[in-house]
């Protein structure tokens, strides 16, 4: 046996009984002992090591081992290991490393996985009590790869696996498997045979069914200089888990809680097999969406969430793929860089959660994430959590600015609080002057008395604000080149979505402009805040005379958005920002932020007509969305604003229409639009629509708890899906409401899962309907007299204490 397979204490006992004997003796000299105990330490060194690292790997290289004392010791004598297989090595409490001649096998108590010990192909991911393999054995491309110069570089090349090491975290939270890879090969270069090393980590933490995975990309050095000279350009990492699935695909369902395009629309529950002959990109995070992909087995009341974990710094897109039979969860991480020679980037984290029951057990997981890497901001005053919002558009009212003033007094009296000023400077949503009225709708003075009417009668008014460029024609982009991304030729870019010339976010520049509008804004007009437009990442500048990363310039629009707030509530304390778009990463650096994309309400009224979803997909919808964000986050909801006509389509104010405008004012922060001149038709036209918004919102007063009380969707529970039912609690006050989407009178069966000794005391509870004015009595049922009985007219409404 080679003495470097001892074990490393009988070769420490043996070294120092040898240093003993010695000195007894007196045969050596000082200098002989230790040089011979330095040889010995080495010998010692060399067992240690090869005992935590076991054999060599195919390729003939032992594998490394973080070098720490802590590492060495690794708790191991206090460890309870279930499941482990034969003859691992105890790395961390449950953790453990399984090296066998064509496998590494590292695992916990609640997941396995397994590489292919030559390549690193990831080949098993496994579950504990789940039958078989919870993805697919691909390629590594499949798993992991990174896009150079628009080329993903495994997918082009492949990758050589060059070694493999484990490491503890140094507070004791994990251990991580780094996998690191050869890409590129450089077969004349001696120095560097690779161009790239990918060091893929794989963490898994004790008694959790959690895995982390990260990518840590370097550039090596080149000998053949005009190789040396050229700069790549890294435009993001791509995490996939290919051919996901728990046990029987056919008894699993997918959800992708967020916002949604009518062509990226996944309804909750979506059958997995519906969904395997499509390729689904949806909203990018955490900027417009969530990103969360899920899977549930509801046989097995097992869910398995992936998602990406950025911090707000970049974004990623999140594509369900199917290939006929099977799906992948994808996660494109665009961190982009400029990338020199011995240059190092390494990706955010990829997070996959298998939890032991339903869906909202994995979107807590995910609102723990939020909660430590994105909080909600602090600086969020009262009034703003009592919103009533209505957009208005300076030209659909025949005298502009004076027009809207004039009609204050109504709006008012229908219940809104606030009014939001779609854009009224020169060039609208292309801004050419940002400081100039637009004269069409009236002048700075208008301005001025329009906003100091609405504060009189108790109103608050929100400016548009437009951050993502400016018009071609202004001359904003020639005055101040200083506040422009630029291309890599040194040409002013464009964005690529809206076509203005794109501003900088990251430029101190630029952020320093928009202080200095905010502060303008403020002092001039005495203003409560800002609604601000199209805050979505948009993209890399590769300009390479900027001094920050390419991704920063696309990417900062949430450091630009806390610095304007900041600027303002320094002067004005009570100031808010809401922002258009849906991410949480909007909620850490303004006070509210939209639901959803423009067409999502009349897209899901057209599927309600067609009957393909019900009250209870879009009660699933809001329910999965708040369960996935910070408690206490301030969403906005409306069915209608002014892009749903200039991009989508709008059917009118129809009853279903107006039931889904009850959800928003009874469970969130409702929004309204008050016409366009272009596209009927408008609530002017019939007053019966602002007469049913009212009575709505009348009732939100008369019941506090349905402005500042907890939204509760899952604790109760209805037999007809046509039928919303939610409840909202504050103070002790529990409030249930029912919403019928249906155009047919209803019956349906509410059961709470909630108890109070109010619930069980009342044999019966009124219900009233807001709109109508009726009172209605209806008997509780149950052991626990936690369910009831109702019926519905068409669309109606019925709400009472309980």
């Amino acid at each position: 046996m080679s003495k470097f397979n001892l074990r490393p204490w009988h070769s420490i006992r043996a070294v120092i009984q040898w240093q003993r004997r010695c000195r007894k003796a007196g045969k050596q000299s000082a200098a002989k002992i230790l040089i011979l105990s330095a040889l010995a330490l080495i010998v010692v060194l060399g067992t240690v090591f090869s005992f935590i690292l076991g054999e060599p790997n195919a390729q003939g290289n032992p594998t490394r081992a973080e070098q720490s004392p802590s590492f060495a010791i690794a708790d191991a004598t206090s460890t309870k290991l279930v499941r482990k297989p034969a003859q691992s090595q105890v790395l961390y409490r449950d953790i453990y490393l399984r090296q066998q001649p064509n496998r590494i096998i590292f695992g916990n108590d609640k997941l396995k996985l397994e590489f292919d010990r030559a390549t690193g192909q990831w080949l098993i991911l496994a579950a504990d009590g789940i039958a078989g393999n919870l993805i697919a054995a691909a390629d590594i491309a499949q798993n992991i790869d990174f896009q150079i110069d628009g080329n993903w570089a495994i997918a082009q090349h492949g990758a050589k696996l060059l070694h493999y090491e484990t490491a503890i975290d140094r507070f004791r939270k994990g251990v991580t498997l780094n996998l690191s890879f050869g890409v590129v090969p450089r077969p004349h270069q001696t120095d560097s045979p690779y161009e790239f090393e990918l060091t893929v980590a794989y963490t898994l933490f004790p008694d959790r069914g959690s895995l982390a995975r990260s990518a840590t990309l370097r550039r090596n050095f080149s000998s053949a200089r005009a190789s040396a000279k050229q700069v790549r350009k890294l435009e993001g990492f791509r995490f996939g888990l290919p051919g996901v699935g728990i046990e029987n695909p056919d008894l699993c369902v997918v959800d992708v809680p967020g916002p949604f395009l009518p062509q990226t629309y996944v309804a909750p529950q979506t059958p997995y097999k519906n969904l395997v002959n499509q390729s689904i990109q949806l909203h990018r995070a955490p900027d417009a969406g969530l990103g969360i992909l899920t899977m549930t087995n509801k046989q097995r009341q097992m869910t398995l969430a992936s998602w990406m974990e950025t911090s707000g710094e970049v974004a990623y897109n999140s594509t369900i793929r199917g290939d006929g039979r099977k799906l992948s969860f994808w996660h494109e991480n665009l961190r982009a860089y400029r990338l020199p020679e011995q240059y190092t980037v390494t990706s955010d984290i990829h997070h996959v959660e298998l939890t032991t029951q339903a869906l909202p057990a994995a979107l807590a997981q995910y609102r723990q994430m939020l909660a430590r890497t994105l909080p909600l901001a602090t600086n969020t005053p009262q009034w703003a959590r009592e919103m009533v919002l209505l957009e208005v558009y300076p030209p659909y009212f025949p005298e502009g600015f004076k027009g809207i003033t004039k009609k204050l007094s109504f709006y008012r009296n229908i219940g809104f609080n606030t009014i939001y000023l779609m854009p009224h400077w020169v060039g609208g949503y292309a801004p050419i002057d940002l400081y100039q009225v637009e004269p069409s709708y009236g002048t700075s003075d208008d301005l001025r008395e329009l906003v100091r009417t609405a504060h009189s009668l108790g109103m608050k008014v929100l400016f548009d604000m437009v951050i993502h460029g400016f018009d071609p024609k202004s001359s904003v982009p020639q005055e101040r080149p200083d506040l422009f991304v630029r291309d890599e030729q040194g040409n002013l870019a464009r964005h690529r979505e809206w076509g203005s010339i794109s501003t900088d976010w990251a430029s101190p520049a630029y952020q320093q402009y928009m202080v200095d509008l905010a502060l303008h804004d403020l002092k001039t007009y005495n203003i409560d805040g800002y609604r601000v437009d199209a805050a979505g990442y948009k993209g890399a500048s590769w300009d390479a005379k900027i001094p920050y990363p390419a991704y920063r310039s696309g990417s900062a629009s949430p450091e630009l958005m806390q610095r304007m707030l900041s600027a303002m509530q320094a002067v004005k304390p009570e100031t808010v920002l809401l922002s258009e778009i849906f991410g949480p990463v909007f909620y850490s650096v303004s006070n509210l932020v939209h639901d959803n994309q423009t067409e999502a309400g009349q897209f899901l009224l057209d599927r309600m007509a067609a009957g393909k979803v019900n009250a209870q997909h879009y009660k699933a919808h809001i329910a999965n969305v708040l369960s996935a964000l910070p408690a206490g986050a301030n969403r906005v909801y409306f069915t209608r604003n002014h892009d749903t006509s200039w991009f989508y389509h709008f059917n009118g104010y129809t009853p279903r229409l107006m039931a889904m405008e009850a959800v928003h004012a009874l469970f969130g922060i409702p929004e309204v639009f008050a016409g366009d001149p272009k596209y009927s038709p408008n609530p002017d036209d019939n007053p019966d629509v602002y007469e049913f918004y009212r009575r709505l919102f009348l009732t939100r007063q008369q019941f506090p708890e349905l402005v500042r009380g907890e939204v509760l969707l899952r604790e109760i529970e209805c037999d007809n899906p046509w039928v919303f039912t939610g409840l909202r609690r504050s103070n002790g006050q529990l409030t249930l409401v029912a919403i019928s989407f249906s155009g047919d009178r209803e019956a349906a069966n509410l059961t709470l899962s909630i108890n109070t000794s109010t619930t069980q005391a009342r044999q019966k509870i009124q219900l009233i309907d807001p709109i109508q004015g009726d009172n209605i009595e209806f008997a509780r049922t149950g052991d626990a007299m936690n369910s009831v009985r109702i019926k519905l007219k068409p669309f109606q409404i019925l709400m009472g204490r309980l």
